[in-house]
């Protein structure tokens, strides 16, 4: 057993704390005594911390399954920074990328290797995977191997398929967000041991809910960014809402900026980098955005549209406030939203016969024959498919979520944000080549210069900088490096940003064709009953913090921060001064100044809004600043 002393000091040395937050402690305590262990941990408590640790006092490499490939090139990116040996595997990666990563690991090159779920199952992987010394398999968003989750995903379901070769490793699973039901369902998933969950209060005593019934959401924005001040997240259903709100934003004077899976990755970066140095108050995002940004001092998060789930809800408002200073989750809607949430269900499940039909569209696209197709992959453009074949892309993206969902296809959105290049041939014949070839020889020696580790591993480089030490061209470069690439002088992997489809099976006949009746209906009533609990949530008039805590099976007091709360505090101090308004206008009508002015009755804060209050209810009338009892009340 790894003493508390060396723990304390692996924490100090890479990641700079002298102590643990949350959970961690017992969670890293439990992995280190070999057991199986389910770690629920709210958003921005530091899961990852509970894996990348154990890792580094054990020997041997931990794997790490998670769904999230911007979620692990960031991890992959900060781990290196501080001096870790890590690698990822997604879908994306050239099979001599994965091929490279793998070899590493096996020869214990390779501390951490973060896998997506569908690589998990590979051929290539599991030949690995059964030769490796490894000390912990760990898995991120758990919560997706469960039918019961909020984001089922089927490739999940081929985790527990590596027990078989490795029986006596321990398994770490971590989620954010489990009912009972999932937490459960998660353990007998992953083939436990023994049952063993963890979890750490979801209480956030710095975070605040708050939701309006709003019409005008554009000024409510603007009352809350003068208000609050600092960082924001808005958080909307759609791209071009993005793009709008963020404009419409900058044009009332908060600085804001979109982001969106459709925007180019420079822009993307651009933007995120501008928002995490606050050169920017608000970033206008749809959801993928904040997965893995450990951003400290958001102020507040808005949904300005719906969220589908109180899963998604909670996950999302958790990214304010995780420097413990005072933030708030605040949540607009009107009817309208309410009726789209409902109407969205409905349209993200479309037909099974009009599914299958874009299924075997996807098929003929690609000229894939029935009984072929097993992970080939092809850049994917929606608008250009869909209009081949005059489909609604809106139906086309849902159809194409359920057979991901059912695992015949895969999705990768910004599989490649960086260029990489590995030179595969060893130093003489390379000098050979130069000497054949003196016109690549610059590359070349910029390459080996600029680039350490570039003759042993795939590493990221930068065409523009490439060029600009060349003298040459960004354009040029590209050519040079892809004729390079043919003379089997390197693996040239370039950026991309167009999304991906991997047909993850054979391609299906039309005979043998089947989406499950029952799961297709299980999924639809699984995604309506969530929403539905959602909308009893924002129409709730329960303690927002203690509803979110008992969706969670975890009792709680009311939480006194709220708007429920707040509402219902407001409420008991305005209820005798209502009382004492009106006893003094069945003595006599009173001028309005009696009750403004006269400190019996409290600031003139409270005394007028009170009376107008009043005035609503038809209570009490005022005529020339003189305030009397309705007729009816005054004779009762």
């Amino acid at each position: 057993m790894v003493s508390q002393e060396k723990i304390k000091e692996v924490l100090k040395k890479y990641w700079g704390y002298d102590s643990f937050i949350y959970n961690q402690e017992a969670i890293i305590s439990s992995v280190l005594s070999n057991k199986d262990t389910l770690g629920l941990m709210p958003t921005g408590a530091g899961k990852s911390l509970c894996y990348q640790l154990p890792a580094l006092l054990n020997p041997g490499v931990t794997i790490v399954v998670s769904p999230l490939i911007a979620l692990m090139i960031d991890q992959e990116k900060a781990l290196r920074e501080k001096g870790i040996r890590v690698r990822a595997i997604y879908s994306g990666l050239s099979n001599q990328e994965i091929e490279i990563a793998l070899n590493n690991c096996l020869y214990g090159k390779v501390k951490i290797l973060y896998i997506s779920p569908e690589r998990v199952s590979s051929k290539i992987f599991i030949s690995y995977f059964e030769k490796m010394k490894v000390n912990l398999i760990a898995v991120d968003e758990a919560h997706c191997i469960s039918k019961w989750g909020y984001d089922f995903r089927p490739a999940f379901l081929e985790i527990a398929t590596l027990r078989q070769y490795q029986p006596d490793v321990p398994i770490l699973a971590l989620t954010a967000t489990a009912t009972s039901e999932v937490i459960d369902d998660i353990q007998e998933k992953l083939l436990f041991k023994e049952k063993n969950s963890i979890k750490s209060s979801f209480q956030r005593h710095n975070l605040s809910y708050t939701v309006f019934k709003e019409e005008d959401k554009i000024s409510r924005i603007k009352t809350i960014s003068e208000n609050i001040g600092g960082t924001g997240l808005i958080y909307v259903r759609s791209r071009r809402k993005t793009i709008e709100l963020s404009q419409t934003l900058n044009s009332l004077g908060i600085k804001a900026a979109g982001y969106n899976a459709g925007l180019t990755m420079p822009i993307r970066n651009y933007h995120q980098k501008q928002w995490q140095d606050d050169e920017i108050d608000v970033m206008v995002a749809t959801t993928a955005f904040g997965m893995g940004i450990d951003k400290q001092n958001v102020s507040y998060v808005i949904h300005y549209d719906l969220p589908e789930s109180i899963e998604a809800y909670v996950q999302e408002v958790g990214r304010a406030g995780r420097n413990g200073a005072k933030a708030y989750g605040v949540l607009l809607y009107n009817q309208a939203d309410i009726l789209r949430l409902r109407n969205s269900i409905e349209s993200s499940f479309p037909e099974k016969k009009y599914i299958q039909n874009i299924y075997n569209a996807l098929g003929n696209y690609y000229k894939i024959a029935s009984g072929t197709g097993k992970d080939i992959r092809f850049d994917f453009d929606i608008i250009a498919f869909s209009q081949n074949y005059n489909f609604d892309p809106y139906l086309v993206f849902n159809s194409m979520r359920i057979l991901e969902s059912s695992g015949l296809i895969e999705v990768v959105e910004n599989r490649n944000p960086f260029s990489k290049i590995f030179i595969s041939i060893e130093v003489e014949p390379l000098y050979q080549f130069t000497l054949q070839y003196p016109q690549y020889f610059p590359i070349i020696e910029a390459l080996r210069r600029n680039y350490p580790g570039i003759m042993t591993d795939f590493t990221i480089i930068d065409e523009k900088k490439l060029a600009r030490i060349c003298y040459d061209t960004e354009s040029n470069m590209y050519n040079s490096l892809k004729k390079l690439e043919k003379y089997n002088i390197l693996f040239y992997d370039p950026k991309s940003s167009q999304p991906q489809v991997i047909f993850t099976k054979n391609r299906l006949s039309n005979d043998s064709f089947d989406l499950s009746q029952e799961k297709y209906y299980q999924i639809k009533e699984t995604n309506k009953k969530k929403s539905e609990d959602l909308i009893t949530y924002i129409q709730s008039q329960e303690c927002r913090e203690a509803f979110v805590l008992r969706y969670f099976d975890i009792e709680s007091s009311k939480c006194k921060k709220c708007d429920i709360c707040i509402a219902e505090r407001h409420k008991e101090k305005i209820e005798p001064l209502y009382q004492q308004i009106l006893d003094e206008l069945k003595i006599s009508p009173r001028p309005l100044t009696y009750f403004a002015n006269n400190l019996s009755f409290g600031s003139k804060e409270t005394v007028i809004p009170a009376i107008r209050r009043l005035m609503d209810t038809e209570v009490i009338d005022m005529k020339d600043n003189i305030i009397s009892l309705k007729n009816k009340l005054s004779k009762a």
